[in-house]
């Protein structure tokens, strides 16, 4: 299970994914058609975007946000403790020291990118992650997103900081693109959130022999589910759909 809390009560919670969108025109095909990537688009969280974002680039190509939002938590404490306000973007800053050195090297190269407030605080169960990226469907969005996410695991199962979560997103270098304004709209997925095992993985080569039995099994299934062949082919549209084990994913907002 996810936990999060709202830096303030009037931020967005973060929304179940969904497998598709944008409305596609008429025909049969489309990417969001396709079982395993409507799973892969509906698998996790989306961050959203709570406030418009333009940011504008100079001639020298350095970004900066034309109008960032500062907000004040309505989260106070028995101590009268309140979290420190937080913007909803800002940049690198050159020679930084905190929260870790930038040198000026390395400024030249990041300096289009930046961070953004998801405004969440996140928690989650014993050894599990979570995964910060972009959402999968968004590349289908016209016109295309002029700008991309640095994807990111954090450890929300022991690691609870004073402020919220941030993502990092980059936007366009002046060595590789002309574009000198991006407009992130109100309401647009920032970020996905999916959760992940912390855990040892391993990739092993099956033996010659535990392929065969894997392969057969394959066969027997295609034999038992698919429709007569065409051209040769068995066909099993709609088939591994229905037969699809597809994760579920929800809100619950406090009552």
């Amino acid at each position: 299970m996810l936990e999060y809390y709202r830096f303030h009560a009037d931020l967005p919670h973060p929304r179940p994914a969904k497998p598709a969108y944008v409305k596609r025109g008429k025909g049969s095909g489309w990417p969001e058609h396709c079982p395993p990537i409507r799973a892969a688009n509906a698998f996790g969280w989306d961050v959203i975007n709570p406030f418009t974002m333009t940011f504008l680039r100079d001639k020298e190509g350095n970004w900066d946000i034309e109008e960032a939002v500062e907000v004040e938590s309505d989260v106070e404490f028995d101590d009268g403790v309140t979290p420190h306000p937080q913007l909803n973007a800002w940049f690198w800053e050159r020679s930084q020291q905190r929260p870790h050195v930038i040198t000026d090297e390395v400024y030249a190269q990041i300096r289009h990118q930046v961070k953004v407030s998801t405004f969440l605080y996140l928690r989650t169960e014993a050894d599990e992650m979570l995964l910060i990226k972009a959402a999968p469907a968004t590349h289908a969005i016209s016109p295309p997103r002029a700008w991309s996410v640095i994807e990111a695991i954090i450890e929300c199962d022991w690691y609870y900081p004073a402020h919220p979560w941030h993502g990092v997103i980059e936007l366009p270098r002046i060595e590789d693109s002309p574009i000198d304004r991006v407009v992130i709209d109100e309401g647009e997925p920032l970020f996905r959130l999916i959760p992940i095992a912390r855990a040892d993985y391993a990739a092993a080569e099956m033996s010659g022999e535990d392929f065969g039995v894997m392969f057969a099994e394959g066969q027997r299934w295609l034999s038992a589910h698919g429709r007569e062949p065409e051209s040769g082919e068995v066909k099993i549209t709609g088939e591994f759909a229905r037969q699809q084990k597809v994760s579920k994913f929800e809100v619950q907002p406090a009552e």
